[in-house]
C-alpha cells in the first residue's frame, strides 16, 4: 500500500488521543516515510496499525476518519482523468483499468442487477479489515462524488459491519442511507444515475490523463488465482460457485481454468475453500448476520450443511466461535489463504 494511504493518520491520531508517532515506530513505520506518498508499505503493516489504533483508542471510526481527512487530490494523477470523464460509470471503468495507482489490495467491480448497479469492493486474500474497509468505500464514496462535482451520489452505502455503537459518524459522512450488516462492502447506484452527465466532462483532456497514466503505469499482478477469487465471491450469494459456472464467467473451458490454477500451484476447490473460510470468520466476527444468513452468502443450501463444514474447518460450531470472539478469547486458527 502506498504510504499516502496513512498521509492523514498523525493528525486524526492525534484527534483522539494517541501518540502518533509512537504508535507507527511500534508497527515499524518511520513517521518520516509518511512524507513520500508514493512509498510502499506492507498492507498487512498498514492493516495492523489501523485495526490497532482504533482499539486503543476506543475510536470505532477510525478509518472513517482518516478517509475524511484526505482529500480527492490525494489520490494523484489519477484524479485528472476521472474529473473530466463522462459519468461515473465511466469513472468506475477507469479506476478499475489503474487499480495500481490506487491500492495493490482493493480491487473493484461493477456489477448489473436490474436497473440497480451494484460497486462492490473486494480485499486481496487475508486482509480483511474493519477499519479499512471504512476507510475505502469513504474514499470512493467522496471520489465519485467529487468527480463529478457532485452531480452523482449513491443510492445507499453498504458496510458488512455490525452497525457500530454509535452510527452518528456514518451518518454525517454520508448523505445518503447507510447499510451496516450488509452482504457487500460498497456504493448501489440506479443504472441512470451512473451512465448521468457530468458537467466537467472534457475528452481530449481525458484523453491526455489517460496518456500520462500510461507512461507511469506499473502492471500489477492479477493472477488466475486473483481471478477466480473475485468471481467466487460474487456467485456464492446464488449457489453458482462452481468451476462450470467461473470458467463460463472468464471465459474458458473448465479443464482450461483448472490448468491454469495448476500452473499457480491451486486447485479449484482449495480456493473455494479458503474464500468460504475468510468470508466465514468475517461474517461471523465482524456482522451480526444469523447463522442462517451467513450460510446463504457462503452458497449452502442449508445452516446444517454450513455448520458441519465450519466445525471441521474450525474444530466448533460457528455460534461457538463466535461467542468466542465476542468473548475476545482466540476462536480457533485464523482464515488463510494459500498462496
Amino acid at each position: 500500500m502506498r504510504a499516502v494511504t496513512l498521509g492523514t493518520y498523525l493528525e486524526v491520531a492525534a484527534s483522539v488521543g494517541l501518540d502518533g508517532p509512537s504508535m507507527l515506530r511500534r508497527a515499524g513505520i518511520s513517521p518520516e516515510i509518511l512524507e513520500k506518498p508514493a512509498h510502499q508499505i506492507p498492507a498487512s503493516t498498514v492493516i495492523g496499525l489501523l485495526e490497532r489504533s482504533a482499539k486503543v483508542s476506543g475510536c470505532e471510526n477510525f478509518g472513517l476518519l482518516l478517509a475524511e481527512a484526505r482529500t480527492f487530490a490525494s489520490l494523484g494523477p489519477i484524479t485528472l482523468l476521472f474529473a473530466r470523464l463522462p459519468n461515473v460509470r465511466e469513472v468506475m471503468r477507469a479506476a478499475i483499468d489503474f487499480q495500481s495507482h490506487i491500492n495493490d489490495i482493493i480491487s473493484m467491480s461493477v456489477d448489473d442487477v436490474g436497473d440497480t448497479c451494484l460497486i462492490r469492493l473486494d480485499v486481496a486474500a487475508g486482509f480483511w479489515s474493519v477499519q479499512m474497509f471504512d476507510q475505502y468505500v469513504a474514499m470512493a464514496y467522496r471520489v465519485l462524488t467529487e468527480a463529478t462535482s457532485n452531480g452523482w451520489m449513491p443510492d445507499c452505502v453498504h458496510l458488512v459491519r455490525k452497525a457500530p455503537d454509535d452510527p452518528a459518524p456514518w451518518r454525517r459522512a454520508y448523505a445518503v442511507p447507510i447499510e451496516f450488516d450488509a452482504t457487500f462492502n460498497g456504493l448501489s447506484s440506479t443504472a441512470e444515475a451512473m451512465a448521468r452527465a457530468n458537467p466537467n466532462a472534457d475528452a481530449t483532456m481525458a484523453r491526455h490523463a489517460r496518456q500520462l497514466l500510461n507512461l507511469v503505469h506499473v502492471e500489477s499482478v492479477d493472477t488466475m488465482v486473483d481471478r477466480v477469487r473475485r468471481s467466487i465471491i460474487l456467485l456464492l450469494p446464488s449457489g453458482r460457485a462452481t468451476i462450470d459456472q467461473i470458467a463460463a464467467q472468464l471465459g474458458l473451458s473448465p479443464r482450461s481454468l483448472q490448468r491454469r490454477l495448476d500452473d499457480e500451484g491451486e486447485q479449484f476447490a482449495e480456493v473455494l475453500a479458503g474464500v468460504r473460510r475468510e468470508l466465514a470468520t468475517a461474517y461471523l466476527a465482524n456482522s451480526t448476520h444469523p447463522i442462517t444468513t451467513v450460510a446463504e452468502l457462503l452458497g449452502y443450501a442449508s445452516p446444517s450443511s454450513f455448520t458441519r463444514w465450519f466445525a471441521e474447518e474450525f474444530g466448533k460450531s460457528p455460534q461457538a466461535w463466535r461467542a468466542d470472539q465476542a468473548a475476545g478469547e482466540e476462536a480457533g486458527p485464523p482464515p488463510t489463504w494459500r498462496r
